[in-house]
């Protein structure tokens, strides 16, 4: 085990463990909300500044709650009562998120929890199991959820169905089938390596370069010399979005172009479009195209297009109204605001929203997949194949 590895192992287990003290010190279950006609609170934790910035999500979740309160408020146990969406900053800090988690489930009396994204939702299923509160959560795929307590509920992509598109598509273009693959060296970072990896070699692709590196890595010198090295024409890259923009910068610099490029998760977080012409061509895995035909698209491009600009973005306001939706929904199903008869109402519901039908297996629901490709800070889908929409070179790099 690096030492990395095992500092990142030693914080996810005191994490662990200010959980379940804070779970000591409340009930079970939690007391918000559970009786009376006034309104149901449902909280979030995000990273609403630092390295990575959810304001699309977050504007998810509000315009979720805002058309049932313009309903009337949510039918629960035959009455309707308003939802109060109370929404915390964390600053993309993980002890700031326990706090919080902590602060609205036992101070504001938050019946149920929305997501972040990536390694803090893995981080906030700790939190949820151990104060027996509900977790609605998108942005990471559920391929990388650890199993848990029952309380987290992940609702996104799955990793092998965007490896399987990405490969389909790559064996339609000229390549040598060479592959670099590069990503973070935490639990999803690795998870997505080996998926990646063996899929890649199921599809006949040869994986001539894997690496694994630190959260916050800004030289890749070592990684682009081995890929060229191995003349790899195919990167896959799985990391936070800092470190793929300097992967980016310096594969530019160096002078490595490589003929296909995915960046997972780092390509589909808002802002891979400050790049610029850096990023064009890039593929990214994505759940929402304006393209797709899922249920919303029209109303989420009308509402949100001049605010957004790009599919990427748009997607995440999706996602966030496909979290809100879920769980306001599970709140009505179990016509109760009881920790055990939501978490019942997911488990056995059957949910619409902004991306289609999602029904539970194991805390697990698998959304549609699309690969795109970012163009001069816009996104077009490319699988499925869309009419009309062809896969570009990267020109960025070239």
């Amino acid at each position: 085990m690096t030492r990395s590895i095992a500092r990142r192992t030693l914080a996810l287990l005191w994490v662990a463990a200010l959980a379940t003290a804070c779970a000591s010190n409340a009930k079970s279950g939690n007391n918000g909300s559970k009786t009376g006609s006034g309104p149901i609170v449902i909280g979030a934790s995000m990273s609403l500044s630092g390295p990575i910035v959810l304001n699309t999500i977050r504007d998810g979740y509000q315009y979720a709650v805002d058309q049932v309160n313009a309903a009337g408020g949510l039918e629960v146990g035959g009455k309707k009562r308003k939802v109060e969406l109370k929404i915390l900053d964390n600053r993309t800090d993980t002890s700031t998120m326990v706090q919080q988690v902590r602060s609205l489930i036992l101070t504001d009396k938050a019946v149920g929890l929305l997501g972040s994204c990536c390694q803090q939702n893995i981080a906030m299923q700790g939190q949820a199991d151990a104060l027996k509160t509900p977790l609605v959560m998108g942005a990471l795929p559920v391929d990388l959820l650890p199993k848990g307590k029952g309380y987290a509920w992940d609702s996104f992509q799955a990793l092998v169905d965007g490896a399987k598109g990405f490969y389909a598509l790559a064996a339609q273009q000229p390549t040598n089938r060479k592959v670099v693959v590069v990503t973070g060296n935490d639990a999803p970072g690795l998870g997505t390596a080996q998926m990646w990896s063996g899929m890649g070699k199921s599809a006949g692709f040869q994986i001539v370069v894997r690496k694994a590196v630190p959260n916050g890595t800004v030289d890749f010198s070592d990684v682009i010399a081995a890929a060229r090295g191995k003349s790899a024409q195919i990167l896959v890259a799985a990391m936070a979005p800092p470190d793929c923009f300097a992967m980016w910068k310096q594969m530019k610099a160096l002078k490595y172009a490589p003929k296909l490029a995915i960046g997972i998760q780092c390509a589909q977080t808002p802002g891979w479009s400050s790049l610029g012409a850096l990023g064009n061509g890039t593929l990214l895995q994505m759940n929402w195209t304006d393209t797709s035909g899922l249920p919303q698209a029209k109303q989420i491009v009308s509402k949100f297009g001049s605010k957004y600009s790009n599919a990427n973005d748009l997607a995440s306001v999706a996602l966030g109204i496909h979290e809100a939706t879920i769980l306001m929904n599970a709140i009505s199903k179990a016509g109760s605001t009881t920790a055990d008869a939501i978490n019942r109402a997911l488990a056995t519901g059957s949910f619409n929203s902004a991306l289609g039908p999602a029904t539970f297996k194991d805390n697990h629901s698998t959304t549609p997949t699309f690969i795109g490709q970012w163009e001069d800070g816009k996104i077009k889908q490319v699988w499925p194949k869309v009419d009309g929409l062809t896969i570009s070179p990267l020109s960025g790099l070239g």
